[in-house]
């Protein structure tokens, strides 16, 4: 198959995975499985890809490996502290319900669901390109991408832990978290999921017109710095402790993990 049939056919997947997904989350009455949904959706298309895609075994089997560990990690994470954790529905799609009124379930299903599994699919541009690639060995971008990948796993799970920790203390409650890695990143989880995204890149960029690929780890810059990531948790922190958070913000970098600012 070539490249162009193999992406239409992972959108169609998507497409019924995202639908049956909405459906469920209209029954539940908590649209937050869409969290679980894009990271699951994106294992979809991965497996979709090292099926039907015509390059090398080993080519596919260490992106497969890659995403699959990355999706069910994160996927898990998301699932049992946000879905079956007690939490109730994300704050942004609290304030989504309002917005969109007596049409809320159909704008859940066009802008949330189906946005995001068509984001998906351009998000799998690297896994699409590792794919094809035919060489016939691990090239020397794979390995560097393996690289990034695994500390970018290994921090945003250390990162993630530590704030789980930090938050089941009854003491904390008010309070920031600025233990481990947090003392030197607002967000540490988003930096390192950016590097999970330089590491896909990277293995995608070892293929003919991987290039392309780079897309993703640029869009998933963008997402996690400048729109979904860091200003939409910001805006919810500040709100709920505004003057310790302030003194946060003055004091620790935002994404890239630093010393303390005096």
């Amino acid at each position: 198959m070539n490249f162009w049939q193999l992406l239409l056919i992972g959108w169609g997947v998507v497409f019924i995975f995202m639908t049956i997904l909405w459906y469920i989350g209209k029954r539940m009455n908590n649209y937050a499985i869409v969290d679980v949904g894009w990271t699951m959706a994106l294992w979809l298309l991965v497996t979709v890809y090292a099926l039907l895609a015509d390059g090398l075994l080993i080519h596919k089997a260490l992106i497969f490996s890659m995403v699959s560990f990355w999706a069910f990690r994160l996927g898990g994470y998301l699932l049992f502290t946000r879905i079956l954790g007690g939490h109730g529905e994300d704050q942004r799609y609290t304030a989504f319900r309002k917005d969109y009124g007596d049409s809320v379930d159909r704008k859940f299903f066009t802008n949330i669901f189906q946005f995001q599994g068509a984001l998906d699919v351009i998000l799998s541009l690297p896994f699409l390109y590792a794919c094809l690639n035919t060489s016939p060995q691990i090239e020397i971008l794979e390995w560097a991408g393996l690289g990034f990948f695994l500390v970018g796993i290994l921090g945003e799970a250390t990162a993630d832990r530590q704030l789980h920790d930090f938050k089941t203390k009854p003491e904390n409650k008010g309070l920031n978290c600025e233990v481990g890695l947090w003392r030197y990143s607002r967000h540490p989880n988003y930096f390192f999921e950016f590097l999970v995204w330089v590491g896909f890149g990277l293995v995608g960029l070892a293929s003919p017109n991987g290039y392309y690929g780079l897309i993703a780890t640029v869009i998933m810059f963008i997402l996690l710095r400048f729109i979904s990531g860091v200003p939409m948790s910001e805006k919810y922190a500040i709100a709920k402790r505004p003057e310790v958070y302030s003194e946060y913000q003055r004091t620790t970098n935002a994404f890239v993990p630093w010393f303390k600012k005096g």
